[in-house]
């Protein structure tokens, strides 16, 4: 905080300096003390509020323009302190849409960005965050890739984790998974060590840990975790005093059950509201935080206790000290609501200047130029068909397949293939077809194997949008398919491609670090919808069909992986052989 904003702040108050801004005939919901305030001025200076008053009527500030409310409801601006935005659009696109709302501030996760790209994609993704209406904080990648000796990525360095750590726009560590801290890993002891003596707060990852477990991982210094799927789990996890984070979006939607939280008798100050990501549909045709909170209060939370969830409460957990409130020297960040049930948002403040009225935003948003380095970052070299076949072993006939369990969970299933020249056949009858995950720098470090519930009959699908690493997964019915999938993912630097019977039928290309377009929000939406139309005219069989795909590399969630260097047994965190010995 500079001197001379703290001074002129002083001097609005004292009716030294003009403000730059009133607001007045607004209801104003304090978030500290639970309470509706009417007749009062906010009074704004340098984007900041400088002082709440009692409105006697007349021009107590002079000449100062006059923004009148007109009887609507003041609320904070809404924190999204959950999210990954390095993947599918790119900031100056989410902009618009994420004030329209209600969010004003977002925190995100970089580890896709950081593994793929390293710390030059990094702080590229950092500096397309500047200069727009949305503040964009970031927490630091602890596991860049989570587990090292089994997937290939560039990732981040201590030294270079350590730098963007200190930065003032880092507010902690992005969700570290609970089985690396427990295993002691070296890496992550380093990074909570320093994220502690910083007093910055660790995201934590905690899916399946209980009782022992859970209070291991809190002695590794976790803070918050957003993987609560039943009440009971949060309310030990708020035992111990970490955060709960409530996901409603794209990947999960835990409100349906977490609410039940209202009904006991816990802090609701350490419970937060997150996205865990939106997609363009999702934010084009339903809105952002504004939903969540409104679903919040549909399933029974008070509305200002589900207003404070994504607002104070976030702010406090971070250490955002001018977020979260209307409230001297804190932004002005103000949602103008219709009423607090729906969230009805009217029209929107940030630092202080309209930027959204009547459902319209009001600011020309200019597209960040990435640099061609950016868009240039998979070097590969382009695969032939013989890559996707595996010989078979005489000796070892059974093999371990990858089985599709739910939306992001696999497990381990076994499988006595037939064999035609010396290679494994794959089997369209019982659902079992090649998969292979090839690393974006090297197409020689591939992992081939083999995945069963898929549904694909007719086709492949290739994508380098996949957690965490950024690399190039394909699967597919046909290994010829499989060829012209992964080289047209070459060919446009990264993105989705489907294939069926030697055409491509799909593709969205997302060149930037490989795992971002920079296409409209608008455009994208579309693009997603004809993605569920043409996986399924390759026959798969998910019930959230790109979800699935993206997550069949994902070494933060159990049971039988496939990366870069193979099959990846993620209970032991050791690779295994494709043939059953």
């Amino acid at each position: 905080m500079q001197k001379k904003i703290l001074k002129d702040l002083l001097n609005v108050v004292k009716g030294i300096t003009p403000p730059d801004c009133v607001v007045r005939n607004g209801r104003i919901v304090n978030v500290f003390t639970n309470a509706i305030e009417e007749n009062l001025l906010i009074v704004i200076k340098h984007g900041f509020i400088a002082s709440i008053e009692k409105d006697g009527g007349g021009s107590p500030y002079g000449d100062a323009p006059v923004i009148d409310a007109e009887g609507l409801y003041l609320c904070p601006g809404f924190i999204d302190s959950h999210t990954h935005i390095d993947s599918m659009y790119s900031f100056h696109a989410l902009v618009p849409y994420a004030v329209k709302g209600g969010t004003t501030t977002i925190i995100t996760e970089m580890g896709i960005v950081g593994d793929a790209t390293g710390i030059e994609g990094a702080e590229v993704f950092i500096d397309s965050t500047k200069g727009y209406p949305v503040r964009c904080y970031f927490v630091a990648p602890a596991h860049t890739p989570p587990l090292p000796e089994l997937e290939g990525a560039l990732g981040i360095s201590f030294k270079e984790f350590s730098r963007l750590l200190k930065r003032e726009d880092f507010v902690g560590i992005g969700e570290a998974y609970w089985m690396r801290a427990l295993d002691g890993d070296d890496r992550f002891l380093k990074q909570a060590g320093l994220a502690m003596s910083l007093n910055k707060r660790l995201d934590g990852h905690a899916a399946g840990a209980r009782g022992k477990r859970l209070v291991e991982y809190a002695l590794t210094g976790i803070t918050s975790c957003h993987e609560s799927v039943n009440v009971d789990e949060a309310v030990e996890k708020l035992r111990y005093g970490i955060y709960v984070m409530i996901r409603e979006g794209f990947v999960r939607k835990e409100l349906p059950e977490l609410a039940r939280l209202k009904d006991h008798d816990v802090d609701k100050r350490r419970i937060l509201l997150v996205s865990d990501t939106f997609d363009p549909g999702m934010l084009c045709e339903e809105g952002y935080l504004d939903s969540v909170v409104r679903n919040a209060i549909r399933y029974g939370f008070a509305p200002i206790d589900a207003i404070k969830m994504a607002s104070i409460n976030p702010a406090d957990y971070y250490g955002l000290r001018h977020l979260g409130a209307i409230a001297p020297l804190r932004y002005a960040d103000i949602l103008f609501l219709k009423n607090l049930e729906d969230i009805s948002i009217e029209k929107a403040m940030v630092n202080g200047e309209m930027v959204l009225e009547g459902k319209r935003f009001l600011k020309e948003i200019k597209p960040y130029e990435f640099p061609l380095s950016m868009r240039q970052t998979i070097t590969a070299a382009k695969c032939v068909e013989e890559d996707f076949k595996v010989k078979a072993d005489p000796k070892h006939r059974e093999i371990r397949v990858i089985e599709v369990a739910n939306e992001t969970i696999t497990r381990e299933t076994r499988h006595r293939p037939s064999v035609k020249d010396g290679y494994i056949e794959k089997d369209l009858e019982n659902d079992i077809i090649p998969v292979a995950v090839i690393n974006r720098k090297n197409s020689r470090q591939r992992g081939n194997g083999f995945i069963k519930g898929t549904g694909i009959k007719k086709g492949a699908i290739s994508t380098t949008i996949v957690w965490d690493t950024g690399n190039i997964l394909v699967t597919g019915s046909s290994e010829k398919d499989m060829e012209l999938a992964v080289n047209r993912i070459i060919d446009i630097q990264g993105g989705i491609v489907i294939t069926s019977g030697g055409e491509i039928i799909y593709e969205l290309a997302m060149p930037v670090f490989g795992t971002l377009s920079g296409e409209s929000m608008e455009y994208l939406r579309d693009k997603v919808k004809d993605l569920d139309i043409a996986i399924r005219i390759i026959g798969t069989s998910f019930s959230k069909p790109f979800l699935n795909i993206q997550t069949i590399p994902f070494t933060g969630l159990p049971f039988l992986r496939i990366s870069d260097k193979g099959l990846a047994d993620i209970k032991t965190r050791k690779l295994v052989p494709l043939f059953i010995r």
